[in-house]
C-alpha cells in the first residue's frame, strides 16, 4: 500500500482532527511536522493555502481537515467513522457543519475580542447559547451516547473534540463558562478524553495558553513591522 503522509503542526486543532482519524483507523502514516510560525519555503508546493493538515496518498494531495477525514473514512472503511444509512450520515454532516459555522465562529469571536471589555460578556453569552443548542438539540436527541451518534465514535466527535480540549483557554482568557445544564455535553467530552486517539494527540491547558501567548506576540510583531514599512518587515523576517 502507498504510504500515507500527513503534514501537521502539533498545536493545530484542525491537524489534530486528522491525526485522531488516522489513529482511530489504526493506519500507519509518515508525519511531517510543520512550524506554522516559520513555514519552510517548499511548503507552498505542498499546501496551496499554506495551512495544515495536508494529506498525501496514492499521488493525491488533500487538504481541509473535514474533507481529509471523510476521504480516510471512504478509502479505509473499517472501522467506519460515519453511520451506515444516508439519513444518519446527513445528520452527521449537519453537526459537522454546525461545528464549523456556529461553534467555531462563536469561539473565534470570543477569543479575538477577549480584551474588549464591552464585548466580552456578550460573546461569552453567545457561546453559552451554542453549547446549549449542542446539548439539547444535538446530543440529547441523537442518541443515548456516550458519543454524538450513540455508542460508536464518529467523525462528528473528531470534529468537535480538539476545540473542547481548548475550552480552558476560552474560560481563562475569554470568560466562557460551561453551562450547568449541559451535563450530556460534559459526559461526551469525558468519553472522548478516554479514547486513545485523544490521549495520544492532546496537550495540557498550559501548552494551549502558551501557544496562544506566542501567537499574539507574533501577530503584534507583524503589525509593528507592517506599520514601520517594508525595510522593517524584511529585517523582522531575518530574526
Amino acid at each position: 500500500m502507498a504510504p500515507i503522509e500527513l503534514y501537521s503542526f502539533e498545536g493545530c486543532p484542525y491537524a489534530q482532527r486528522t491525526r485522531m482519524a488516522l489513529l482511530e483507523k489504526q493506519l500507519d502514516f509518515v508525519l511531517h511536522e510543520i512550524d506554522l510560525f516559520n513555514r519552510p519555503a517548499w511548503f507552498r508546493d505542498v499546501s496551496p493555502y499554506g495551512k495544515v493538515p495536508v494529506l498525501r496518498h496514492e499521488g493525491v494531495t488533500i487538504y481541509e481537515s473535514a474533507i481529509i477525514n471523510q476521504y480516510l473514512d471512504e478509502r479505509f472503511p473499517a472501522p467506519p467513522l460515519m453511520p451506515a444509512t444516508p439519513a444518519l450520515r446527513a445528520q452527521a454532516r449537519i453537526w459537522m457543519d454546525y461545528c464549523e459555522t456556529r461553534f467555531l465562529v462563536a469561539t473565534h469571536k470570543l477569543m479575538s475580542e477577549a480584551n474588549d471589555t464591552a464585548r466580552r460578556a456578550d460573546n461569552a453569552g453567545k457561546l453559552t447559547e451554542v453549547l446549549r443548542f449542542i446539548e439539547h438539540e444535538g446530543l440529547r436527541k441523537l442518541g443515548d451516547g456516550p458519543y454524538f451518534l450513540g455508542e460508536t465514535v464518529s467523525l462528528v466527535d473528531l470534529q468537535f473534540s480538539p476545540f473542547f480540549e481548548r475550552f480552558g483557554t476560552y474560560e481563562r482568557l475569554g470568560g466562557a463558562t460551561w453551562p450547568a445544564d449541559c451535563t450530556r455535553l460534559r459526559a461526551w467530552f469525558e468519553a472522548m478524553q478516554g479514547r486513545e486517539s485523544y490521549r495520544a494527540t492532546s496537550r495540557p491547558l498550559e501548552y494551549h495558553l502558551e501557544a496562544r501567548r506566542q501567537m499574539q506576540l507574533r501577530i503584534a510583531e507583524a503589525r509593528r513591522a507592517a506599520a514601520a514599512g517594508p525595510g522593517a518587515q524584511a529585517a523582522a523576517r531575518t530574526h
